[in-house]
């Protein structure tokens, strides 16, 4: 099962098309003016020639495919309810549709180009109690698609968090990141990649800013700060960490997780080399946010740790009950004194 997320107003609406699974169809071409209806087959042209076919419901496909296929949409009137989706970020989603639209291509097509387009009635939506975003149609949309088969819902959820993708370091209203507190998982991301990840009780505003000046005796015994460049500066003093602060310091968290984001440039003297990243021990150490400089930063639990590369290369931390304090990253069993480090174990 998958679902996609959209922001769909300012209240925010995480609009999303939930996925399901399995098809069947086959054929020629429509023309784009006539309008499919349910459990209509839709002939997909092959060779890569666009088939763009819309319904009489608003529901939009538009495809390549190399090979001649075709496809039926059917229309469920009793789907699951929006809180079956779980492990997402935020509120319990709520049907933003009173139907789901299930496509069943002929062939389990995993080939495609496509893009599905579902519409909504911004007043429905509004009856719902969800403000709805400006935009010049009224349809979501999932793009970059290799496959289309699957049973697809709109669905919605009330959130405080409005921006919570690409947001700034510092402090102030447009650097913070509030999320909701109640089950599910809830999501943050960073300009740099740093994406939170947690689960909270209560709600919560976090914000995290970029602490210049890491003290090389503060660094764990064997290892090195991952955001400084090999260089003669034995105190690391041009390196940084990860400041965060949040508005509920004391509170446990149910799940916790922080993906910090690896600059391979900074792992191997030959460049962005993903090689050797996957054989250096990269880890992620803390200490308090009051501490001093001098103060050294804890390595997390090694078992927590999870390195990957896909395609940029990143280390994550889970289990984590707090999120307040310093992070950095840091690579263990270097050869400090060589002028051309490696990522080999010593």
């Amino acid at each position: 099962m998958r679902f996609f997320l959209f922001t769909f107003s300012a209240l925010q609406v995480h609009l999303s098309i939930y996925f399901v699974t399995r098809l069947f169809c086959w054929s020629v071409a429509a023309e784009p003016t006539d309008l499919a209806d349910f459990d209509q087959t839709i002939p997909i042209l092959g060779q890569m020639a666009r088939t763009d076919q819309d319904f009489k419901d608003g529901l939009a496909l538009d495809l390549f495919s190399p090979q001649n296929r075709t496809l039926v949409v059917s229309k469920n009137t009793s789907p699951l309810p929006g809180k079956f989706v779980s492990g997402s970020t935020g509120e319990t989603f709520v049907a933003l549709s009173n139907y789901s639209w299930i496509i069943k291509v002929n062939d389990t097509a995993r080939d495609l180009i496509a893009k599905v387009e579902l519409p909504y009635e911004p007043e429905d939506v509004q009856n719902r109690g969800f403000n709805v975003a400006d935009t010049s149609e009224n349809k979501t949309r999932i793009i970059k698609m290799t496959s289309l088969d699957g049973e697809y819902i709109l669905l919605g959820r009330n959130s405080i968090d409005t921006a919570n993708i690409f947001v700034q370091y510092g402090f102030g209203a447009t650097r913070t990141v509030n999320l909701t507190g109640g089950g599910g998982m809830q999501e943050a991301e960073f300009v740099d990649g740093l994406r939170i990840s947690l689960e909270s009780d209560q709600d919560m505003g976090i914000n995290i800013d970029l602490s210049n000046g890491v003290d090389g005796i503060a660094v764990p015994t064997g290892m090195r700060s991952l955001t400084l460049l090999f260089s003669s500066n034995a105190h690391g003093l041009d390196s940084y960490a990860w400041a965060m602060n949040t508005s509920a310091s004391n509170q446990q968290l149910k799940r916790g997780t922080i993906r910090f984001p690896i600059n391979t440039s900074l792992v191997s003297s030959s460049g962005n080399d993903t090689t050797s990243v996957k054989k250096t021990q990269i880890m992620v150490a803390k200490r308090a946010l009051d501490a001093t400089s001098s103060t050294p930063f804890i390595p997390l639990s090694q078992k927590s740790h999870k390195v990957e590369c896909r395609p940029d290369c990143s280390v994550t931390v889970k289990d984590l009950q707090q999120l307040d304090g310093h992070y950095i990253t840091a690579l263990k069993n270097w050869l400090m004194n060589s002028p051309e480090w490696s990522a080999g174990p010593s």
